[in-house]
């Protein structure tokens, strides 16, 4: 009974031990300077009256000798919105402020500096910046007719002591290697607490996921083998079972689950929550109606699959309108909203609230835009039954009460489309359209007239996107301060960088320029270089799925002389796109090269053309730009065209004062390039004469120099041989001394003859080692060890002779005297770049033990000092001694650096 007693105690010590062995074996992260990380923090309050959103990024500025890491913290985003006494939704958002022309800088942020200590835990924040008051406006209307109302501090809406509570939670999970927890309490003085959530978003290393995707797709092909989840690539097992662990984020950001080929891809999304687990079952044949869901995320994913349906038939649809009259539109809409509000109470008490209301409000703007769509369309018709102003008044209330500032939904496809449409009707109400007002101009007046917040910056946005894809001169130059003032006001960095790309393509095509296409790549993989048509101007025109629209330059082509100018088409078709006459024609012209580009555009850079557009380039014979010009459709008239090729076949042709003034600048250039190169070359020849007299004296006397330090070396180096060789005759070792001698001899002629040499090959200098460690191994009896890295070639490296002789002699004399047979002396030699790199690593005392012991090396300053003389060209050589500090490691390392050609 006992012996049974004593095996369970066994057991549970050992279970016991095992698990405080994996709990002490836990991964943790080892940050290092300059790591970084971003978060997505939320914090709201009970009584649901606020929701602030901060994306905040953490930088490691410095990591302590004590373990406790200094970060820099900035406030990358406040997207913040309240309610007021009224229960008016108040809003700001920094990434989109108050639109300010002319502004000269960058948005500001909000920086603090937290402390914590290798644990994660908070010792120290403080603010880096004075907090700036933030503006906020009413959300409910989407006109700016209303005034910004509230003005608070960034310290009221984060109280410092929340920023450190939140600051240390995600720390000390991140260098534990923890999840971050779902909600964290965080105390208010008012009373009652507020919540917050975080996440991680992104990062420098790796972040830990927190959310899990997995399943089986069975009856996969081959060619399904990989899957995608929001941009990130995984592999299906064999058996068509995967699992991927994926990082969701806050307010329900949407994850995309999609595989298989293009034009056969399988596909669902859903709103991921951080912690959320979804298990997918299906089959690949029949994927949309064998799709089945379990997992805590599973009511969430079949309320997705469920709305599919009914958004894509309310969504931009000809079917939809082309045929319908006002009426019977409105009654298709409130048929679409009927069918939503069964799926909606269908998940009442499956899913929660607030993604409940997340889709109802994305569906809204998906009618929205499709109204929009419809109204469009509807003008466009010949004779369309009723004008504007007719339309029954109910069609406009749900667009003109619809907010749009602060939706939650930027960013989103419907919204953005949505907000597309929104601009061109209320460019329709303002009257610009009836004034023939287009283009950037037009946008630009009617956003900054009714918008703010994300969908003033979208309309800018996309407004300066379609004007620089132009690529016209005019355009471009006349853009620059509408450029400037966009980057300057915009906090959001996916619109910068775009439109920093496009500005700079488009500035590409400046006149005067190298042409930015070098070569056009076609259908059948070859490539023609432009270059060939150098000599004479030349006019490119690039067509995108639209042949016949090239019948209009068939006359214009004609016209020209093959001797003044050349043109080349480039024709881009679809697989499926049918056949044009038009191509025959343009083949037969002789002053024409007619070639189909690759179907690939996005490989052919610089033109960026949409479908059925069409774009015309003309070059000088030295084939720099002189002008482009983009063309949706063909153009009725042909002058613009006409006069590009003018132009073009002009700036081949000098007038006399060109002719004159090119004479006079060559005469001139040409004179003041001879005496210029004379002055130069007799300048240049003093000069180099006296540089190599100054070097000859400078390696000269260095030389000397290391000769002299050399000369005190070598009797050192005798002085402590002899004193070898008396104590072994001392302590009657006579059989021990005559070899101690013998070697000595043999280490003696070997240094001599190396004596008058300033650098000896590494080979030599390592067997002058392996001599003197035998000769000090017949006093000590010590062990050591020689080993080269395959990438020094010791034949060829030289080095300054008995540099490694010292450190050797000190490791042996102060580290491994006293050890006997357990000392032992290391020496890696390797190479790194422009250095050779050399660790003398012994067992013995360590280098405290030395100093206390008054142990100062002769050798070892004449060893720095011939570095110091080594030092040139940039090239740094370094001594560095360190005591080893391993577990249960004694000794010294000595880490000798050389610089080498």
């Amino acid at each position: 009974m006992k012996q049974k007693k004593l095996l369970s105690l066994g057991v549970i010590l050992l279970l016991t031990l095992s698990a405080l062995f994996a709990q002490k074996q836990r991964p943790t992260l080892n940050l290092k300077s300059g790591d970084w990380f971003e978060t997505g923090i939320r914090i709201r309050n009970e009584a649901n009256t606020f929701d602030y959103n901060f994306d905040v990024r953490y930088e490691l500025s410095n990591k302590m000798p004590n373990g406790n890491l200094v970060f820099k913290v900035s406030f990358e985003r406040l997207k913040l919105k309240y309610a007021d006494a009224k229960n008016t939704w108040l809003g700001y958002d920094s990434y989109y402020p108050s639109y300010l022309e002319n502004r000269k800088k960058n948005l500001t942020k909000q920086r603090y500096e937290v402390t914590a200590d290798s644990q994660g835990k908070v010792s120290e924040l403080k603010s880096l910046s004075t907090p700036k008051k933030i503006n906020f406006s009413s959300i409910d209307v989407k006109t700016k007719s209303t005034v910004p109302k509230t003005e608070l501090s960034v310290d009221n809406i984060f109280p410092i002591a929340h920023l450190k509570q939140i600051s240390e939670t995600i720390i000390s999970s991140l260098i534990a290697g923890k999840g971050l927890p779902k909600t964290l309490d965080l105390p208010n003085s008012t009373g009652g607490n507020h919540l917050a959530n975080a996440v991680l978003t992104s990062g420098s290393f790796q972040l830990p996921k927190n959310a899990l995707i997995k399943g089986n797709i069975t009856n996969l092909v081959k060619a399904d083998s990989i899957y995608e989840i929001n941009k990130e690539i995984f592999r299906f097992n064999k058996d068509g079972s995967f699992s991927a662990s994926v990082l969701a984020g806050l307010n329900y950001s949407r994850r995309r689950f999609i595989f298989g080929e293009f034009d056969t891809y399988k596909t669902f999304s859903l709103p991921l929550e951080p912690l959320d687990t979804l298990i997918i079952k299906a089959d690949a044949l029949d994927f949309d109606n064998t799709l089945s869901f379990a997992g805590n995320a599973a009511a969430k994913a079949s309320l997705s699959k469920d709305l599919v349906a009914v958004f894509n038939q309310q969504w931009v649809n000809e079917s939809n309108y082309h045929s319908k009259s006002p009426a019977e539109f409105l009654s298709f809409q409130k048929q679409g909203q009927k069918d939503l509000d069964v799926i909606i109470n269908k998940y009442a008490n499956r899913v929660s609230p607030e993604i409940l209301e997340y889709c109802s409000t994305d569906f809204k703007y998906v009618q929205a835009g499709t109204k929009l769509m419809y109204l469009s369309e509807y003008r466009k018709q010949p004779k369309p039954n009723i004008s504007i102003d007719k339309f029954p008044r109910e069609f406009f209330v749900g667009i003109d009460t619809l907010p749009v500032f602060m939706s939650g939904l930027d960013g989103g496809l419907y919204y953005d489309y949505y907000l597309m449409w929104l601009s061109s009707y209320q460019q329709t109400k303002l009257g610009m359209v009836n004034a023939d007002q287009h283009g950037f101009y037009a946008d630009y007046a009617t956003a900054l007239a009714s918008f703010e917040g994300y969908p003033l910056y979208f309309t800018i946005y996309e407004s300066l996107r379609k004007e620089l894809h132009k690529s016209e001169v005019e355009s471009t130059e006349k853009l620059k301060n509408y450029y400037e003032d966009f980057i300057h006001n915009c906090g959001d960095s996916t619109f910068t960088n775009r439109i920093k790309e496009v500005w700079t393509q488009a500035r590409q095509w400046l006149p005067g320029n190298p042409s930015p296409v070098k070569k056009l790549l076609l259908k059948d993989g070859s490539a023609l270089d432009l270059a060939r048509f150098k000599g004479k101007p030349l006019v490119l025109i690039v067509n995108n799925n639209n042949p016949d629209a090239l019948k209009g330059y068939i006359e214009l082509i004609k016209k020209q002389k093959g001797s003044n100018v050349h043109f080349v088409i480039a024709q881009s078709n679809s697989s499926n796109f049918e056949k044009s006459t038009v191509d025959q024609k343009l083949k037969d012209l002789p002053n024409v090269t007619y070639v189909e580009l690759s179907d690939d555009l996005n490989k052919q850079m610089n033109f960026d053309l949409y479908y059925l557009q069409t774009k015309v380039f003309t070059f000088t014979s030295d084939f720099s730009v002189i002008s482009s010009y983009l063309f949706d459709a063909a153009p009725d008239e042909h002058q613009v065209v006409e006069e590009m090729i003018k132009n073009a076949i002009d700036s081949s042709v000098m007038t006399r004062d060109q002719k004159a003034s090119l004479i006079n600048t060559l005469g001139w250039s040409v004179c003041s390039a001879l005496l210029t190169s004379v002055v130069v070359f007799l300048v240049y020849r003093a000069r180099i004469a006296s540089i190599k007299k100054k070097t000859l004296l400078k390696n000269k006397i260095k030389d000397l120099e290391i000769k002299a330090i050399r000369s005190q070396m070598n009797p050192h180096f005798i002085f402590n041989a002899l004193n070898s060789i008396q104590s072994l005759i001392n302590n009657h070792q006579y059989k021990e001394a005559n070899v101690y001698l013998e070697k000595f001899s043999l280490l003696m002629r070997r240094v001599l003859n190396n004596s008058e040499k300033s650098f000896v090959t590494l080979s030599d200098e390592l067997d002058a080692i392996i001599l003197y460690c035998e000769l000090e191994q017949l006093r000590f009896n010590f062990k050591f060890e020689i080993e080269v890295s395959p990438e020094v070639n010791t034949q060829l490296i030289e080095i300054p002779g008995m540099i490694i002789q010292p450190l050797v002699e000190n490791s042996i004399l102060h580290g491994l005297a006293q050890k006997g047979d357990a000392g032992l002396l290391m020496i890696h030699i390797s190479c790194d770049q422009k250095y050779l790199k050399i660790v003398i690593k012994d067992n013995g005392t360590s280098l405290k033990e030395n100093i206390a012991e008054g142990n100062k090396s002769f050798g070892l300053k004449l060893v720095k000092e011939r570095l110091v003389l080594l030092n040139t060209d940039g090239n740094v050589g370094n001594l560095h001694l360190s005591s080893n500090l391993g577990e249960n490691e004694h000794g010294v390392t000595a880490v000798l650096t050389i610089p080498i050609d």
